[in-house]
C-alpha cells in the first residue's frame, strides 16, 4: 500500500456542496461503541499484507492496539496476500465491515459506490466525524480530491496536506563523479549531455576502464529515460495537461515526442544511456550501481540513503544528489512525478454495505485520521518509540539503536507505520527520520518539490462505461507505447516510422481516452 488519499469531508446530502461547519470537538475521542452502547466489533480488510520482521500483521502493531483501546472498538485485521485478494472478495459478495479499496480498481469509489460495495458517506461524516470535517473544511483542494464528481464522499483515506513528502522521486547523479570530471550539475539537456560525454570518456570511477554507464534505467519502468520527456513539455507515456493550451493530451502525441526520441536515440548510440536498460529489472540494475559503474538514473529518494550505505565504505567521497528535471526547448524544469498534484491517493478506506455499525465504523475511521489517530500510526507509543526534544517528537533508540538488532525501519514497525500509507495524516517529519536520513536526500526532497507541476493531472473519477472503455484502449495502448518507445530509443525501429506510431494509436482508440480524460477533468474543476 502506497501512499494513499483520505475520506472526503462533506456537508449533508440536504445542503448538497455547501460548507461544512467545523465542530469545535474535532479533536475529541469519540466512543466507537455499537448501537447497542457495548464496544463495536468491526472487521478491517486490509488490501496487501504488513511486510514486517517485527510483527505479524497490523493487529501487532503497538499502534493498532491503542487506537483500539481508546476508542473501545475490536477491530480484527483481514490481511490475505496480495491485491489479487480484493478482486476474490468482493466475488464471494460477503463484505466486511470496513474495506480498505486499491487504486487499481476499475471505476474506482465511484464504481464501489455504483455496485452496491460501498456506502455514501456524507450524512455520517457530518454526524459522527468532526476530525474529518474540519480538515475538508480547512483544505479545499483536499475535499476536491476526496469527493466524487456528483459531491459523494465514499472513503477515508491517507492525507499529505502538505506535499513536501510526495517529492521523492526525481533524476539523481554521482555528485563525486561531477567532481572528478570536473563538471556542475546539469540544469538543461545540453547540460546533461555535455556531463554524460565526460563520464563516458574520462573514467570518472578510477579504474582504468571504459566500463561507466553515465545513465542507468531499468526495463520496467524506464524512470530515468522517461524523466527527459519533460524537457520537451510532455510526459514520456502518460496523459497530461498541454503546456500550450492547459488541454489534457497524451505524451507521445505531442509534437515534441519526436524530438525527445531522436536524442534518447542518440545518447543511446552514444553510449550514454546502458544497452542493457530494456532487460535490466531492480536487482539487476542494483547490481551495476553497486560496482561503482552508474553515473546518474531517475527514481525515489531512498536510493540516496541506501546506495550512501553499501558505497560509503569503499568510496568515502560518495555522493549521490537530486536535481531538479531537465529544462529543454519547453524551457520549464517540468515535474514528471504524477503524485506532486495528490494530496489524496486513489486508494482509500470505505465502510462496506454490510457494516453491521456503519456509525461505529466511521467514528473509527475518523479517530484514525484525527490528530491523535494520525500521531499513533506515525510515531507510535510516547516514551517507547517516540519523545519530546525541544518541542519536537524524535524517536527513541528504541528504533533507531534496537536492543534486538533491527534496522530502524523495520524497528518502527512495531510501533508505528510512518513511512506507509492508511487511514492517516501523513506526518513530514515521522517520514524524514527515514527517508531524508542525509543532508544530499533532504536538499533532493526541496529541489523536487519545487518543480514546475502544470504538466501534471489530478486525480480523477470516471463512470462505470467510462472506465471500461479508457482501460480496454489503454490496455493496448500502454503496451504498445513501451514497446515502441524502447524500439524508437534503440534503434531497432527507424525514427522515419513515427507518424506510423501516432496513427496506429489513432486506431486503437488514444483521441477518445483523451476525450474521456478530458470531460473527467472538466468535472474535476467543477467540484
Amino acid at each position: 500500500m502506497n501512499r494513499k488519499p483520505i475520506t472526503p469531508w462533506m456537508l449533508t446530502l440536504a445542503l448538497g456542496l455547501g460548507t461544512i461547519t467545523a465542530c469545535s470537538n474535532a479533536d475529541e475521542v469519540p466512543a466507537a461503541e455499537g448501537e447497542d452502547g457495548k464496544p463495536a466489533e468491526l472487521t478491517f480488510f486490509m488490501n496487501t499484507n504488513l511486510t514486517a520482521k517485527t510483527v505479524k500483521g497490523f493487529e501487532e502493531v503497538e499502534a493498532y492496539k491503542e487506537i483500539q483501546k481508546r476508542t473501545g472498538t475490536k477491530i480484527t485485521f483481514q490481511q490475505p496476500g496480495d491485491g489479487s485478494q480484493f478482486n476474490i472478495m468482493l466475488a464471494s459478495g460477503t463484505y466486511p465491515d470496513i474495506v480498505y479499496a486499491p487504486s487499481s480498481y476499475p471505476g474506482g469509489f465511484a464504481k464501489l459506490v455504483e455496485d452496491g460495495v460501498a456506502i455514501k458517506l456524507n450524512d455520517l461524516i457530518e454526524q459522527h466525524a468532526p476530525n474529518y470535517k474540519k480538515i475538508l473544511n480547512e483544505h479545499p483542494e483536499i475535499r476536491k480530491q476526496v469527493a466524487l464528481d456528483d459531491g459523494t464522499i465514499a472513503k477515508f483515506p491517507q492525507i499529505d496536506i502538505d506535499l513536501h513528502r510526495i517529492a521523492y522521486s526525481g533524476q539523481m547523479v554521482r555528485e563525486d563523479w561531477l567532481n572528478k570530471v570536473g563538471l556542475k550539475p546539469p540544469k538543461t539537456i545540453d547540460e546533461w549531455y555535455t556531463v554524460l560525454k565526460a563520464f563516458k570518456e574520462k573514467d570518472p570511477n578510477g579504474n582504468g576502464q571504459n566500463d561507466e554507464i553515465p545513465v542507468g534505467d531499468r526495463g520496467d519502468g524506464l524512470g530515468s529515460i522517461g524523466s527527459f520527456a519533460t524537457g520537451w513539455g510532455l510526459l514520456a507515456d502518460k496523459f497530461h495537461l498541454s503546456p500550450a493550451t492547459g488541454k489534457v493530451t497524451f505524451g507521445p502525441l505531442e509534437p515534441g515526442y519526436k524530438d525527445y526520441l531522436t536524442t534518447m536515440n542518440k545518447w543511446f548510440k552514444e553510449g550514454l544511456i546502458d544497452s542493457e536498460f530494456a532487460a535490466t529489472d531492480r536487482k539487476a540494475f542494483d547490481a551495476k550501481f553497486v560496482k561503482n559503474t552508474v553515473g546518474a538514473y531517475g527514481g525515489v529518494i531512498s536510493g540516496i540513503n541506501s546506495y550512501k550505505d553499501q558505497m560509503k565504505g569503499s568510496i568515502p567521497d560518495f555522493k549521490l544528489i537530486g536535481l531538479p528535471p531537465a529544462v529543454g526547448p519547453a524551457g520549464k524544469s517540468y515535474s514528471s512525478h504524477v503524485q506532486m498534484v495528490q494530496n489524496v491517493p486513489l486508494d482509500g478506506a470505505f465502510v462496506s454495505s454490510q457494516a453491521k455499525d456503519p456509525a461505529a465504523a466511521v467514528k473509527l475511521l475518523d479517530y484514525m485520521i484525527g490528530p491523535e489517530g494520525s500521531d499513533l500510526q506515525n510515531w507510535g507509543i510516547e516514551g517507547t518509540s517516540y519523545k519530546a526534544e525541544n518541542g519536537k517528537k524524535v524517536y527513541t533508540d528504541e528504533v533507531f539503536k534496537n536492543p534486538e538488532g533491527f534496522e530502524p525501519t523495520e524497528a518502527v514497525k512495531k510501533y508505528a507505520l510512518p513511512t506507509s500509507g492508511m487511514v492517516k495524516v501523513m506526518d513530514f517529519h515521522a517520514w524524514a527520520a527515514f527517508e531524508l536520513r542525509y543532508p544530499e536526500a533532504a536538499e533532493a526532497n526541496e529541489t523536487w518539490f519545487q518543480a514546475d507541476r502544470s504538466l501534471l493531472i489530478p486525480p480523477l473519477s470516471f463512470g462505470g462505461e467510462e472506465s471500461q472503455k479508457l482501460g480496454s484502449i489503454m490496455s493496448e495502448v500502454n503496451t504498445y507505447v513501451k514497446e515502441m518507445w524502447i524500439k524508437f530509443i534503440m534503434g531497432s525501429e527507424p525514427l522515419a516510422g513515427y507518424d506510423e506510431f501516432t496513427a496506429t494509436l489513432k486506431k486503437m482508440g488514444i483521441e477518445e481516452a483523451i476525450r474521456i480524460q478530458q470531460a473527467a477533468y472538466d468535472r474535476y474543476q467543477k467540484r
